[in-house]
């Protein structure tokens, strides 16, 4: 009985010392922001333009981590680890959720040991093909009667696990090449060694926009407002939906109102029209959550990722 006494104290304390920092203002030194992936890439990019924003906000510096290795898992333990006090947050997405389920022996479980602050964009996959030598349309991906080699960032990654889905759902000739890195991918899908790559919309969207690569098919449940004349898988497979996001979380006992704080500024800076789009124009759709909305999110997507992972039999490397 003693025990869970002080349980409560503990909590009681946490909890009040939490509405302080948020009241009695949150932050008064440095937010240190984790991007469990190296500069220049698609979180990092999105990281920094929100890092600047909340440093006006605050009034205190922001500063990006970049913690890669491990296709992400690094810095997400980096961050699970920290104190939960608000100074050291996670901007990752629902790789967060699907990274563990590769593992025999998971790192750490997203639900258990991060609590959601905001989501803060989409970003549909894309299978794209090189114009004039691959396919220019789902229904030729259907159609296909010899193997079509893609190439995706990697086993378990989002455009894997996508053109899986794809794959079960009648796209048979779809074979998998696993690259270590998307960039890798794109690269040898430009110099005609594959026929196809599966990635995140803003790691081709440039390639798409100069006419050096077509986009066959994205896989959000409907076409894109900035890229209206690249149909939706679902156009052609009914049903077909995979969207991946991008969100701020913070170690599991951060208190609540110190979450919410974060996300009411973050819902300050997401209302900036040039933000809004720059992030378009680079293939994400922005949004924003509550960290209540984010939880629930993670909750539904781990069980959608689960079943994709377990379907698809990809595992870490």
């Amino acid at each position: 009985m003693q025990w869970k006494i002080a349980a409560a104290l503990v909590a009681a304390v946490t909890g009040w010392h939490g509405q302080t920092l948020a009241q009695g203002g949150y932050p008064d030194k440095p937010v240190r922001i984790v991007v469990p992936f190296a500069p220049g890439g698609s979180f990092d990019l999105i990281a920094r333009d929100l890092s600047t924003k909340l440093a006006a906000v605050w009034g205190q510096a922001v500063i990006i981590d970049n913690r890669g290795g491990a296709g992400g898992n690094i810095g997400a333990q980096a961050v699970i680890g920290a104190a939960p006090d608000g100074y050291t947050l996670l901007f990752w997405g629902d790789g967060v959720l699907a990274n563990p389920l590769l593992y025999d022996k998971p790192p750490f479980d997203a639900i258990r040991d991060l609590s959601g602050i905001a989501l803060v964009a989409t970003a549909p996959q894309v299978l794209v093909s090189r114009p004039g030598t691959g396919p220019s349309t789902m229904k030729d991906v259907l159609a296909a009667t010899q193997p079509l080699n893609y190439g995706t960032a990697g086993n378990g990654s989002p455009g894997h696990l996508a053109a899986e889905l794809m794959k079960r759902e009648g796209a048979k000739q779809l074979t998998h090449i696993p690259y270590k890195g998307g960039n890798q991918a794109l690269t040898d899908l430009l110099g005609g060694q594959i026929q196809l790559v599966s990635t995140g919309l803003p790691a081709c969207i440039a390639f798409i926009r100069s006419g050096r690569l077509q986009a066959v098919a994205v896989s959000s449940r409907t076409r894109l407002k900035n890229l209206p004349n690249v149909p939706a898988v679902a156009e052609t497979l009914p049903g077909y939906e995979v969207d991946t996001w991008f969100g701020m979380m913070a170690p599991k006992a951060t208190p609540e109102a110190i979450r919410n704080k974060v996300a009411a500024d973050l819902r300050k800076v997401m209302a900036d029209p040039a933000l809004q789009k720059k992030l378009m124009d680079g293939g994400f759709v922005p949004t924003i959550s509550t960290p209540t909305e984010l939880d629930a999110k993670m909750i539904k997507d781990l069980a959608f990722w689960r079943a994709q992972v377990a379907k698809s039999g990809a595992r870490a490397e």
